[in-house]
């Protein structure tokens, strides 16, 4: 590529109810142009109407004469982004449309098109950094590991590098600040995002997230991740690693740390049950540091679904969590997977399961084998309604077992239906966050 380089990063939209928030992988791609003194611009369609979607790319293109596109892969953007860069190659030849992502890394070669010229698979930046460091040049491309490229119109597919435990640059989160106004969970305010840890220690069978990082789960340095709390200029900040609360003298060491600087903000991470179950002590220390969500995938309210799973947890392990997450005063936002072999009474079961534990914060997927983990292998032969848009947790893709498609889907918005409007009545009320209150009001 002869030509400076000028790069675009575009996050696709879809659809959402429950949250917008920042894209904290196009911000660290955005502060690895800051770094190289590359101009760069982040399109988060997050931040725009579902309309003139295409227009607002080439008035961008053509405005700013970016000649880089960068698309951000989720499983349920993959047949937009192949039709959106079908597009842009046809209006912009010379162009240049690399895809990264969760979904590009997993999936790689799903996105070895003849309108993508890149697809970058591997683990951290420090390959993009080298490819954009020598303007895309091919000897280059040659020597770097995690990358998909075009030689000759042949595809050429490299393997992933090493796993990682750290990143090689600081977000910009000039987008953040920005998309701010729009910025939100359900009920639950404005975040940052933080990411403390990468891939998953355990191997649920319906999740990818363990396939990240080449499957091995490392840990980013306490301090680095401190450093970054106290950067960001915002009070809510949402640890999306896998597991936040793995290693508990890390969890620990955190907590003090954060207690010990003074730094006066609330934390949402995510947590395992069996891990709440077993250290009640660290949530004391947990509630001073901030700490106010926990996010825990229960996932099921039999040992048989859990264990089909591959959760290695068990319902009492489910009941302990929520119950010492209300003793400590944080909110345990309990994640449940809808497995398509549910009846009709255990979708009465799991709503029981909620009341009688007093769960005002549930959330509801439906099963979904998202290509790549090991519960698409298993079930790639039964899927329907496969489409990229469909693969969001809130679509039948497996015929359900004891039911029709459609009275799955009708149970399983009524659930939201069943369990929603008290949490929004106590949300109004100011009593959302009183764990120990069981009432509407």
């Amino acid at each position: 590529m002869g030509e400076k380089l000028k790069v675009l990063l575009i996050r696709p939209k879809y659809s959402s109810i429950v949250a917008n928030l920042e894209p904290l992988g196009l911000e660290y791609l955005a502060g690895l142009c800051r770094d190289l003194k590359i101009e760069c611009e982040i399109l988060d369609e997050f931040q725009h109407s579902w309309f003139f979607r295409y227009n607002r790319i080439v008035r961008k293109i053509k405005k700013n004469g970016y000649n880089f596109i960068g698309f951000n892969a989720n499983a349920n953007t993959v047949d937009y982004i192949l039709g959106r860069s079908r597009q842009l190659k046809k209006k912009f030849k010379d162009i240049t449309i690399m895809v990264g992502g969760p979904e590009a890394e997993l999936n790689y070669k799903d996105f070895c098109t003849d309108d993508i010229d890149l697809v970058y698979h591997d683990n951290g930046l420090q390959t993009l950094k080298n490819m954009w460091e020598s303007n895309l040049k091919e000897e280059v491309l040659e020597e770097q590991s995690g990358i998909c490229y075009k030689r000759e119109n042949e595809w050429v597919i490299k393997e992933k590098g090493k796993p990682v435990n750290g990143f090689i640059v600081k977000p910009d989160r000039t987008e953040f600040y920005r998309g701010l106004k729009k910025n939100f969970i359900f009920l639950k305010g404005k975040y940052a995002i933080s990411k403390a840890s990468f891939s998953c220690p355990f191997h649920c069978s319906f999740c990818y997230c363990t396939k990240m990082n080449s499957g091995i789960y490392t840990e980013r340095d306490i301090d680095e991740v401190i450093e970054e709390v106290e950067s960001i200029d915002h009070d809510k900040i949402w640890f999306v690693d896998d597991t936040f609360f793995f290693h508990k003298e890390r969890v620990k060491l955190f907590c003090e740390k954060i207690i010990e600087k003074g730094i006066k903000k609330q934390f949402m991470a995510y947590a395992r049950a069996d891990f709440i179950a077993k250290n009640p002590d660290i949530l004391p220390l947990a509630y001073r540091a901030g700490f106010r969500d926990l996010l825990i995938g229960l996932e099921a309210v039999n040992d048989e679904q859990l264990k089909e799973y591959n959760k290695q947890t068990s319902k009492n392990d489910n009941i302990l969590a929520i119950k010492h997450c209300h003793e400590n005063n944080i909110v345990c936002n309990g994640l449940f997977v809808i497995s398509h072999k549910s009846t009709k009474q255990d979708f009465r079961k799991l709503f029981d399961f909620i009341k009688e534990n007093n769960l005002l914060w549930p959330l509801f997927g439906i099963f979904t084998p998202y290509k790549g983990t090991d519960a698409y292998e298993q079930y790639k032969d039964q899927l329907i309604n496969f489409k990229a848009k469909n693969r969001d947790g809130l679509h039948v893709t497996i015929p359900p077992e004891h039911m029709s498609a459609f009275m799955f889907q009708i149970r399983f918005y009524w659930l939201h239906v069943l369990t929603y409007p008290k949490v929004m009545v106590r949300t109004l009320f100011h009593s959302a966050y009183d764990t120990k209150k069981k009432g509407w009001f």
